[in-house]
C-alpha cells in the first residue's frame, strides 16, 4: 500500500504540466440528444 501512495506521490507533479490544456478561447458543442437518448434506452433494456 505504501508503494501504491509513493507512486501516486510521484506523479503529482506531471499534472500542473497536463492543466495548461483548458487555456484560451473554448467552443461549446451542442447537445447530442441522440446520444444520451440511445443510452438512456440501453441503460433501461439493461436494468429491465
Amino acid at each position: 500500500m505504501k508503494k501504491v501512495l509513493t507512486a501516486l506521490a510521484a506523479t503529482l507533479p506531471f499534472t500542473a504540466n497536463a492543466a495548461d490544456a483548458l487555456t484560451g478561447a473554448v467552443q461549446r458543442q451542442p447537445t447530442n440528444w441522440q446520444a444520451i437518448i440511445m443510452f438512456l434506452i440501453f441503460v433501461a433494456l439493461t436494468l429491465y
